[in-house]
């Protein structure tokens, strides 16, 4: 009990890692369950405590002492997951918290200096003044008021809760009866990870692909197949949530999504028990990864291109098809790092945290995941680097956000064209290509700032350099460069859509011959043609 009171305490949600370290020492006791060292990088690892931690989600160490009769001892010192009150604290101030056992007092501290939950500054004797005490025959009159009086508060608290759990079963009853929009149903759906999803003792954990800032993705087995398994911490429940809920649409299968497995629950090792979705396997990792390892030919460039833009049309694409229902999805994080390669050597969209399900002209089924969206839930997006001019200066029409929001995806799909067109040697200057760059990694660096993006995409309107060879590759003269500069326009209503990008691609990879420019010349080629999308659809995959 002691352990479950110690963790619950001190695990409010988490927060982004702050930029410095706060260095703390580490102890916990052998009878404690459950562990703070997922809180914190724990430095030297030779036996015998204590131990030093550097915090990476607070500024904040933490201690637990259990005082009895005799003496105080130590149970739990670490960092905690977030900067709360009492935090400022330079020194440890124990608070009683609570009686694990009779005749004893657990106390807890909160500090914000390097080492600070070392030692206390002071802790009462069992039984004084303003302490609470479980001390029998000992105890006085005083404490038995004021323990009176906090198992009356405790009752009240409790009381209020109930009180709440049934209104909240009301207002839901009577909005189904009346046919309104039922409350918004965050804090029920968060028994799903604990109650509702199974546990699978043959899922297997192995070794760790990627990090990110809602969840941690391994590399794993299930009934001896390889798997990806993407585990989210309970603070990341409604990240985990959106997410399944998308997956497990019944309409949401195509080659060119990461299909969904299943959702489960668990942790490797004695880790606390997190939300896991559980996905196919792509060995070749993410789009990013394999265009920092590999050039392509053309074949494979178009090949990686056309999928690409075919999954992005399907998940855009509102419809129904064997009797399912798929409504319109918008991705809002489209990047390099979360398209997947086949083993094909075409993409896989993945990462559907973000996405939101759009408005549409048929009416959907129940079961299909829509919430109400305010203004600031439709201009969230994900990675700066590839989200929209509207999305940067916050003009994203919210009138027609549906529209808007497939609009800003394709933005975000020409910069992809872009990073897999520059590492295709066929189309370089040279036949060389460059080490992989991701889009505006050449004008901007790494790490760019919103405001650097903001004054690069909106401000000067520029976009990535694309080399004057890419022009006349082509049988269509500036086809390549047509294209893109459709699908980046600072006019979102100028962009072609997902679909007519993948029509356009097609159409260009039917081209037998091409037309190199003549070496040096970098204004050689034909004016860029200006014909519309073809009205009619072109072939679902070009010859390659």
């Amino acid at each position: 009990m002691l352990g479950t009171l110690g963790l619950w305490v001190l695990l409010p949600a988490a927060v982004q890692a702050p930029p410095s370290r706060r260095a703390c020492v580490f102890f916990e006791a052998l009878r404690v369950r459950g562990s703070t060292k997922a809180l914190g990088e724990l430095l030297g690892a030779g036996p015998g405590p204590p131990r030093v931690i550097h915090c990476l989600y607070s500024h904040c160490c933490f201690g637990i002492w259990n005082l009895t009769q005799d003496q105080a001892q130590v149970e739990m010192q670490g960092c905690r997951d977030s900067d709360e009150p009492g935090c400022e604290s330079p020194d440890c101030d124990p608070t009683p918290r609570a009686h694990p056992s009779p005749g004893s007092i657990l106390f807890t501290c909160s500090c914000g200096t390097d080492f600070c939950n070392a030692n206390y500054s002071h802790l009462p004797p069992p039984g004084s003044a303003g302490t609470p005490s479980h001390q029998g025959p000992h105890t006085t009159s005083g404490g038995s008021i004021w323990m009176a009086l906090v198992l009356l508060g405790l009752f009240l608290v409790l009381l209020l809760m109930l009180g709440n759990i049934i209104l909240s079963l009301l207002q839901r009853k009577a909005c189904r009866v009346q046919g309104g929009p039922e409350p918004e149903p965050e804090p029920d759906l968060g028994r799903d990870w604990s109650e509702e999803l199974p546990e699978l003792p043959e899922l297997c954990f192995s070794q760790v692909l990627w990090e990110g800032g809602h969840a941690v993705v391994w590399a794993g087995r299930l009934r001896g197949e390889p798997v990806a398994i993407k585990a989210f911490p309970p603070r990341a429940a409604a990240q985990f949530r959106t997410e399944r809920a998308l997956y497990e649409l019944p309409g949401l299968k195509h080659e060119h999504i990461v299909r969904f497995i299943t959702a489960s629950r668990g942790s490797p090792g004695p880790l606390p028990c997190e939300l896991l979705l559980v996905l196919e396997l792509y060995p070749k990792g993410s789009l990013c990864h394999y265009l920092t390892q590999h050039t392509s030919d053309w074949a494979n460039s178009l090949r990686m291109a056309l999928s690409l833009a075919q999954g992005l049309a399907f998940l855009h694409e509102e419809r129904w098809q064997d009797g399912q229902y798929k409504p319109g999805i918008a991705h809002r994080d489209l990047s390099s790092q979360n398209v997947l390669i086949r083993e094909d050597g075409s993409c896989a969209i993945g990462d559907l945290g973000l996405a939101l399900v759009l408005p549409g002209l048929t009416q959907p089924p129940a079961w299909v995941p829509t919430q109400l969206q305010g203004p600031a839930a439709i201009m969230e997006a994900g990675t700066q680097r590839y989200m929209a001019p509207e999305l940067l200066d916050k003009t994203l029409d919210l009138q027609n956000w549906g529209t808007a929001l497939r609009r800003a995806d394709v933005y975000s799909l020409a910069l992809l064209l872009w990073e897999i067109l520059s590492r295709c040697p066929d189309i370089q200057p040279d036949s060389r290509s460059s080490p992989f760059q991701l889009a505006y990694e050449a004008e901007l660096g790494s790490t760019p700032t919103t405001c650097e993006l903001w004054a690069l995409a909106v401000e000067e309107r520029r976009r990535p350099y694309i080399p004057s060879t890419w022009c006349c590759f082509t049988a269509e003269p500036g086809g390549l460069r047509e294209l893109l500069e459709d699908c980046w326009d600072a006019d979102p209503e100028a962009r072609l859509t997902a679909e007519c990008v993948h029509q356009r691609l097609a159409t260009l990879g039917h081209s037998q011959e091409t037309y190199p420019c003549p070496e040096g010349c970098p204004h050689s080629c034909l004016p860029l043609c200006q014909e519309d999308c073809p009205s009619t659809p072109a072939p679902r995959h070009a010859p390659l």
